[in-house]
Parts: C-alpha cells; structure tokens; sequence
C-alpha cells in the first residue's frame, strides 16, 4: 500500500498531484516516489465522510478521505485504492484518473 508522489532530484521537493517543472527550484529531473505512511495532522467531518491533511515526512502534505477510526497525529497507512481495506487508511485519489473510475 502506498501512494506515488513526484520527487524533485535536483531540490529532493516532493509534490502531489504531478507537476511538469519542480515548483521550488524549476527543475525537470523528477522521477516518481512511493510514500506508504504519514501523520494526520486535520480532521474534517463531512456527515460520514472523514477528510484529513496527512503529513509524509519530510513532504508533501497530502489531503486524504480517511477509513477507520483516526485522530490527529496518528500515522496511517496510504492507499491509491478506493475500496476500503476494513484497515485505517488514508486513501488519496492517483493524480490524472477520471473521477468516474474512483467510484
């Protein structure tokens, strides 16, 4: 399990959604990365729907719709697959897929 975000290998700045130039120093050596863990920094409520900010170290802080009871400054596991595991996840949609494919 885990997410794929776009590392910068000239500034090490990590970022999600994919960029086509590094936001911090312009650059366009940028090569994918696998992040499987980060913190939940926020919690929103939305009726049964749970979104929080999720903090991968050292970055990027990722927005996250949550499975499983979480409170802010757990560590959950990341997941590009909207099916719920029945495990505390963070689910993050992969940048470039439809919308109708996530549901």
């Amino acid at each position: 399990m885990s997410v794929t975000v776009q590392n910068c290998r000239t500034c090490g700045g990590q970022w999600f959604p994919a960029r086509l130039l590094c936001p911090r120093c312009g650059g366009a050596d940028l090569a994918p990365r696998s992040v499987e863990r980060g913190v939940v920094e926020q919690l929103t409520h939305l009726g049964d729907v749970v979104i929080a900010s999720v903090a991968c170290d050292p970055e990027p802080l990722l927005v996250a719709r949550l499975h499983g009871p979480v409170e802010v400054g757990d560590v959950v596991e990341l997941t590009d697959r909207p099916e719920p595991s029945g495990r505390c996840v963070a689910f993050v949609p992969p940048s470039g897929i439809p919308r109708e494919e996530l549901s």
